[in-house]
């Protein structure tokens, strides 16, 4: 087991191809059906990387298609004074950021750069490089927790909560994320960490074993 990832030799180029290939193969077979990943509208597909904040793909889908189908524009949510589609999520607290976000959004245009989605309230680095790189087609690595649980154990790296803001883990994502198939990479990459590399893993049905460290 690696105790730092300062130092980039820890990861081959050999291992960064295996896993990229890897992922990208096991990916179309396995991709899970939601209905942001075929929405039109972009401002439904930004508040679907909100809701999905925390909470569960399975819980965020039937709020979101009864969300998506009774609002077609933010201003519509902003113009309902009882509207709180976070209570069916158990998080009725998110609801005033929301708000603001979307009132925001309905003055302004919908962001179409990182940085001015970082501007919206309750848009962090996450969601912003999820809405660019799987509903805009911009290249961006992603990064959350269960990112990180597979990153570490296949490259065989200690992690902890603090693990996805350090620097190198970043530039490890960045190597890592194809420059042209980022979307199909970072959709297969989520899936993966849903259903294979979990808290508990699926080790034997996994496509990386072969060069994972934690399952050598």
């Amino acid at each position: 087991m690696v105790t730092s990832m300062e130092d980039r030799s820890a990861v081959s180029s050999d291992q960064i191809r295996y896993f990229r290939r890897k992922i990208l193969e096991w990916g179309p077979h396995h991709f899970q059906e939601f209905p942001w990943r075929v929405c039109e509208n972009k401002w439904h597909c930004l508040v679907a990387e909100i809701m999905l904040q925390r909470t569960r793909a399975e819980q965020v889908s039937p709020v979101f298609r009864r969300f998506a189908a009774r609002y077609s524009e933010p201003k519509f949510y902003v113009d309902d004074s009882d509207a709180n589609v976070f209570l069916k999520l158990g998080l009725p607290h998110r609801n005033q950021q929301f708000r603001a976000l979307n009132a925001a959004v309905a003055l302004h245009g919908l962001p179409a750069t990182k940085a001015d989605l970082l501007e919206l309230p309750g848009v962090g680095d996450y969601i912003a490089s999820a809405f660019l790189s799987l509903h805009l087609g911009i290249r961006e690595p992603l990064i959350d927790s269960n990112i990180v649980r597979v990153y570490g154990r296949f490259f065989g790296f200690r992690t902890d909560g603090e693990t996805r803001r350090k620097k190198w883990l970043r530039d490890l994502a960045d190597a890592i994320t194809p420059k042209l198939k980022h979307r199909q990479y970072n959709y297969s990459l989520i899936d993966f960490s849903r259903v294979i590399c979990k808290p508990r893993p699926r080790c034997e049905d996994c496509p990386v074993k072969r060069k994972c460290r934690c399952a050598r």
